[in-house]
């Protein structure tokens, strides 16, 4: 195992990066709370300007995990909200086109083991009894280790490079579902795959004595999307753990009437999502200091879990091990005029994303931090460097089986890691596409649950953003006054957003804004084609 170390990657999902306005109370309430993700400040090397490659959860994720942008990997919407599974706006990865890590860790001879969140392609088994989604545990928490053993036999996630997976993936409204239930039992069979097999290793097997990739790919903080529900009847009781009230967000009162359309437009028809607009919309401004409050409080449910994994690598037999933390995305919690989760924005609070990495062993990491900018598309070639893997050999062996084995557009972050300065100067770009709200039935969640998926009454059907399309893409850069005027040797971010000729007032024609009316006849600078902003 010389060179080649176990790699373990703890996933949370809809956890952001700390935001720099956050406020003391809540700072030390994450020292004296968050211990799991704190061995991981104080052990390993933290990327503060790290950002996601794409939003929300079903682009991100492949663009983590093949190490490839949307524009190649195909993947620019999620499932949830405005669309099944099956929604025919949705294009899942496919087997055989882009290689995944555990695509790349296998053909370099690592064995390579997935639990957890998926949410890459629909890789849920059918019950036969119900045509539901085979269950693995019920609501509370039960689990059915029969059902666990037909999708271990089933292995859907075997052409993505990976064994173990052990659905159906923890998505959607129901309890059984969601991180408060499922977070644990990723933990529990993590562990124990862990401790079996560290024994073997002891034992002296020679199978055991390989390197592995393990992925370990937590929901929480991910449940806040369920708050609509939970504000009326939540699973989670006072607790310890519960954080200090949390401030709103600065830019939480903010006029969007200066920012790009789509963004007002997400925020008045998010709420129709979740079924009737009115009641949500004043759930939200009612519960305002609830949800934030729940927020924090789901990263310490999950932060249990993360610190079991943690210590079954470091305290149970890994003597070289490279550990990796971060999220597929962040979450807006109200900020910016009103805007939540993580949709029609590149916001911070959106993109921006813990990772650390921390090695143990003979080769240990010292803790800081590194302030120039990184991307979700640098895991791969920084793990692929990281176990000694020759990236041209590989490639060419998975061109065999690959349609879509290209260079990695990423950077090798592993002589940072071992100590170097990182590229100050470096532009990294992330982008968007998602419009989780439109789907083939505008049924919203009420909707479905009521029955009424085909043709559903007005009050219950979705108001898709009108008008306006979900294109966001940028850069982030440090700029100075020599490229341009007030750069001031800064970081910035530099978003565009631009219009979809589908979505204008006249589709494929023109779009008039709201001003139109003012010129009779319509002039001609009333024509618009596309929008762009920096924020």
């Amino acid at each position: 195992m010389a060179n080649r170390p176990d790699i373990i990657i703890v996933m949370t999902d809809e956890e952001r990066a700390v935001p720099p306005y956050e406020s003391a109370e809540v700072l030390a309430w994450r020292q004296r709370s968050l211990t799991g993700r704190r061995w991981f400040d104080e052990h390993g090397i933290s990327f503060t300007r790290h950002y996601t490659g794409s939003l929300a959860c079903v682009p991100s994720r492949p663009t983590i995990f093949t190490g490839q942008y949307p524009d190649l990997h195909g993947v620019t919407q999620t499932d949830g909200i405005g669309k099944r599974f099956d929604d025919s706006r949705l294009r899942w990865l496919r087997a055989g086109e882009v290689p995944t890590l555990g695509n790349w860790f296998r053909a370099a001879g690592y064995d390579t083991h997935y639990d957890g969140k998926w949410h890459i392609s629909h890789a849920d088994l059918e019950d036969p009894a119900t045509g539901a989604p085979l269950a693995t545990n019920d609501n509370e928490g039960v689990v059915d280790s029969a059902a666990v053993r037909r999708y271990l036999d089933a292995d859907p996630l075997g052409p993505y490079g990976f064994s173990g997976w052990v659905g159906p993936e923890p998505h959607g409204a129901g309890l059984a579902n969601s991180g408060f239930r499922r977070d644990p039992l990723v933990a529990d069979r993590v562990v124990a795959w862990l401790t079996e097999r560290y024994a073997r290793r002891r034992a002296g097997d020679t199978a055991a004595m390989r390197p592995f990739l393990l992925v370990a790919s937590f929901v929480n903080p991910h449940d806040i999307v369920l708050f609509p529900a939970w504000v009326w009847r939540s699973p989670l009781k006072p607790s310890p753990l519960d954080p200090p009230h949390v401030p709103a967000a600065p830019t939480a009162d903010e006029d969007l009437s200066t920012k790009p359309a789509a963004q007002v437009a997400y925020r008045e028809a998010y709420y129709s999502g979740y079924g009737l607009t009115r009641m949500v919309s004043r759930n939200y401004a009612r519960n305002a200091q609830r949800y934030r409050d729940l927020y924090y409080r789901l990263h310490a449910e999950v932060d249990g879990p993360i610190d079991r994994v943690r210590r079954a690598v470091t305290e149970g037999g890994s003597e070289d091990a490279m550990l990796v933390r971060t999220s597929d995305h962040g979450d807006l919690l109200g900020a910016h005029g009103g805007l939540h989760q993580k949709w029609f924005n590149l916001y911070d609070e959106a993109t921006r994303v813990p990772f650390v990495i921390a090695r143990i062993g003979e080769k240990a990491t010292q803790p800081r931090t590194v302030s120039a900018p990184t991307s979700h598309v640098d895991l791969v070639p920084t793990l692929l460097s990281a176990a000694g893997v020759d990236v041209d050999v590989v490639a060419a062996a998975l061109a065999e089986s690959f349609s879509e084995v290209h260079p990695l557009p990423g950077r090798d972050l592993m002589p940072v890691v071992d100590g170097a300065s990182a590229d100050e100067g470096r532009a990294i770009y992330l982008m968007t596409r998602d419009n989780v709200l439109e789907g083939d039935t505008g049924a919203s969640l009420l909707s479905r649950q009521l029955g009424r998926i085909v043709n559903p009454p007005a009050p219950l059907r979705i108001k898709v953003p009108a008008h306006v399309a979900a294109n966001f893409e940028g850069l982030v850069v440090r700029v100075d006054d020599t490229d341009a005027a007030g750069g001031a040797g800064h970081l910035w971010k530099l978003v565009r957003t631009f219009d979809d000729p589908a979505t204008w007032t006249e589709p494929g024609v023109r779009h008039l804004p709201p001003t139109a009316w003012a010129a009779t006849p319509i002039a001609p600078i009333h024509w618009t084609t596309s929008g762009s902003s920096t924020t």
